[in-house]
């Protein structure tokens, strides 16, 4: 096979990716495969991270940077479900606690919505507790405010989203391999790639002029990099409860936003930096809220394939994370009565820059990266896609700030090497 770009990876980022390489009119291949079950064991190359049905969706951003990315993404939701056919978005609005001891960042958040036109209400917290009487409010030190989203704002169902893009992508022209890329590397030719994989037991070969990677915080562990190429990237295990919502209480949380408590004291496991999902509706017909950590000690870092591998296999939240998960939600919303509590575990990545990566590898020339959600990238993952295909297509930069800001950064320290507790493991943590 044959193309003029290949998309190794078929998550958030590589479809969107491809979507708007396609409608350039170049011959684009996807390769990723299915996402798969949550029972499943599956190898490193076939783990997704976009395997949920809820990621928060918000303009509101905790820097310049994701700000934007989520707002031109967000304001383009809408056209995305239409065009497709395919509904995803849940507009429920979204709030965010800011403890009162980042007020300097509430301020530069609330200035940079102001200047791009995106509507914030600031809620005191007796103003929280008439408009949300099902919700409490976390007892971060000095209390917190509350910054409230009506509109464009809310929660995506990632799989549904992904299978809008690649349609879309599909309609363009673009073609697709349901497999797992396991090499990249140069091929004879000078300036050309060739990716080898699997596809359903069958083994496949693609050259192309060009190769785009999307495969997620799994980046370095699967094959999907030049051999002894990886990225200055931490792979983190992401605990999270799904709590069951009996039919007699879902009405009175399905007024509930999405919430997101940014708590700034570095109290270890004490901190209370976390998220929440109102109740979604999962495929098995049951509502569920969902509850999810910042980046306390007790997000584990997966340093090593082995370890990795063995992680996705088992995916199990530990007796100390569903303490602070359980413990959390009965601040959030202390009158829940949960039918059941079940498991949900994801991966989330973190770059040093706190950004994206989208950009060419040092030294491979026609081959770029794009990865580094950084636990957030959902919701700006159509701005990050189409990003990605401005570079691969050599094609003017029109985003606010410089491509340097999305510069791959290579590792620096061997693999598995201990680097201690990494600066972004220190609050505040930013907004999920």
């Amino acid at each position: 096979m044959r193309a003029d770009v290949v998309v190794v990876g078929a998550g958030m980022f590589g479809s969107a990716a491809a979507k708007y390489l396609s409608r350039s009119g170049a011959d684009v291949l996807v390769i990723g495969p299915e996402p798969p079950g949550r029972d499943v064991s599956p190898p490193l190359s076939s783990y997704s991270a976009h395997a949920d049905e809820a990621r928060i969706v918000r303009r509101l951003g905790w820097d310049h940077v994701w700000g934007t990315l989520d707002t031109r993404s967000a304001d383009r939701l809408p056209a995305l479900e239409a065009e497709s056919g395919i509904d995803f978005f849940t507009e429920c609005g979204s709030l965010a606690l800011m403890g009162k001891g980042v007020r300097d960042r509430t301020r530069e958040m609330l200035r940079l919505c102001d200047a791009v036109g995106v509507p914030v209400e600031e809620l005191s917290e007796a103003a929280l507790g008439r408009e949300f009487p099902e919700l409490g409010l976390p007892p971060v030190a000095g209390g917190v405010d509350g910054l409230l989203e009506r509109r464009s704002a809310g929660y995506l169902n990632p799989r549904r989203m992904v299978r809008a893009q690649l349609e879309l992508a599909a309609r363009a022209g673009a073609r697709r391999v349901r497999g797992a890329a396991a090499a990249v590397r140069r091929n004879g030719r000078a300036g050309a790639w060739t990716v080898e994989g699997c596809a359903d037991g069958v083994a496949f070969r693609v050259e192309a002029e060009k190769v785009l990677v999307a495969t997620g915080a799994l980046i370095n562990r699967t094959g999907a990099l030049p051999a002894g190429a990886a990225l200055d990237l931490q792979a983190f295990t992401e605990p999270n409860l799904l709590f069951e919502v009996s039919e007699a209480q879902l009405e009175r949380l399905r007024t509930l936003p999405t919430i997101v408590v940014v708590d700034p004291e570095d109290a270890g496991d004490d901190n209370l930096s976390a998220y929440l999902l109102p109740p979604v509706r999962y495929p098995d017909g049951t509502w569920y809220l969902r509850l999810g950590p910042g980046m306390q000690p007790l997000v584990r870092e997966l340093r090593t394939a082995e370890e990795t591998l063995s992680w996705c296999a088992a995916q199990a939240v530990t007796r100390d994370q569903a303490r602070f998960l359980r413990s959390v939600m009965r601040l959030l919303v202390p009158a829940l009565e949960p039918v059941s509590v079940r498991e949900a575990c994801c991966v989330v990545d973190k770059t040093p820059t706190r950004s994206p990566y989208i950009g060419a590898l040092d030294g491979s020339e026609g081959l770029s990266v794009v990865v580094g959600g950084n636990g957030h990238g959902a919701r700006g993952s159509d701005e990050i896609g189409r990003l990605a295909a401005t570079v691969v297509l050599d094609e003017t930069w029109d985003f606010p700030l410089p491509p340097d800001v999305f510069a791959p950064k290579g590792q620096p320290l061997a693999a598995g090497a201990d680097t201690g507790r990494p600066d972004y493991l220190t609050p505040p943590f930013g907004l999920c």
